[in-house]
């Protein structure tokens, strides 16, 4: 038996809880997540981290073969995979001994907070980094749990593949993206580069208030268009910043807005509009806002474009 053979069968023998006749999806989908990780180019070590990236996809998964009485807890089977002997979980430094004497994750910040990452087998990984055994592999799982969702699954995964081949073609051309570019993708996988894309930079941190808050795959940030989308179809990363819900608002309805100090782009600040009341609860905070640095990723390559700040600084001054 071949080694991808044996994992595939391994992967159609999972220790999994049973209700109702069927095995609960946790397992399965963890590891529908972790192959559409590597889909997205954004698995390339054996280390899986505990976080938005995995979790985002494990949701999309999971809202299509949950049952009625499964909840939404992917602690658990990133926990307790580990059962399968093809999943190592590696502590959190200083938290070896807890997590030996760990026999459940309780909740995803308990786990987060004595598990580093796990890892799979090296011959598994081995396998996982090529598309053509990620088929397989893929397959297997889903003809054995969820082969009545199969079209809708296989449909999530070509998604997904999308999104990760144009990822892969921005990383290689240095993230240098024409306007226009994803006009014949889909709006989903359009919307989806662009965004995660976007609030990774940032490393899901608001340019203008820094908050950054993460739970599952819930995130505070969106990815919002420096010159709106609907007048320049423009989805290359440098016309995108992230902004916490409030100040996306703010940008999109003219009250502030990132530009050049004193004409230096090395150099942004936030501007804001005239005519506030710094007497009145809220625009107070708003004001406050005023030539303060704009938060800017550290790859250097993703940074807002002149034409992008000119256009924001212009919504802005239009509003004015």
């Amino acid at each position: 038996m071949s080694g991808l053979q044996e994992y595939c069968g391994r992967m159609q023998a999972l220790h999994c809880d049973q209700h109702e006749g069927r095995p609960r999806p946790h397992k399965a989908v963890m590891l529908l997540a972790v192959l559409s990780l590597a889909d997205n180019g954004q698995l390339v070590e054996n280390k899986i981290p505990y976080g938005p990236e995995l979790l985002e996809l494990f949701k999309r998964f999971f809202a299509v073969v949950r049952g009625a009485t499964d909840q939404c807890t992917p602690w658990n089977p990133f926990f307790f995979l580990k059962s399968e002997r093809f999943w190592h979980l590696h502590a959190v430094p200083g938290k070896e001994a807890v997590l030996e004497a760990m026999d459940a994750p309780r909740s995803a910040a308990k786990l987060a907070s004595v598990v580093a990452f796990a890892s799979l087998d090296e011959d598994l990984f081995a396998l996982v980094a090529q598309p053509a055994s990620r088929v397989d592999l893929r397959m297997a799982i889903i003809d054995r749990y969820f082969s009545g969702q199969r079209a809708t699954l296989l449909a999530l995964c070509g998604e997904e593949r999308d999104i990760g081949r144009m990822r892969e073609t921005w990383l290689a051309e240095g993230y240098r993206v024409g306007r226009g570019e994803l006009e014949g993708a889909s709006d989903i996988v359009r919307s989806a580069v662009f965004g995660r894309v976007v609030r990774q930079a940032y490393d899901y941190r608001c340019a203008a208030c820094r908050v950054r808050f993460l739970y599952e795959d819930i995130m505070l940030v969106d990815a919002a268009h420096l010159a709106p989308f609907s007048e320049s179809h423009d989805d290359s990363p440098q016309n995108g910043m992230a902004l916490c819900k409030n100040h996306h608002w703010l940008m999109d309805t003219g009250i502030i807005a990132p530009g050049p100090k004193g004409g230096d782009y090395d150099d942004l600040r936030w501007f804001v509009r005239k005519g506030l009341d710094g007497e009145i609860e809220g625009q107070r905070e708003v004001l406050q806002l005023a030539d303060k640095t704009v938060v800017l990723p550290r790859d250097t390559r993703l940074r807002p474009k002149r034409d992008a700040i000119d256009r924001r600084m212009s919504i802005l001054a239009e509003a004015c």
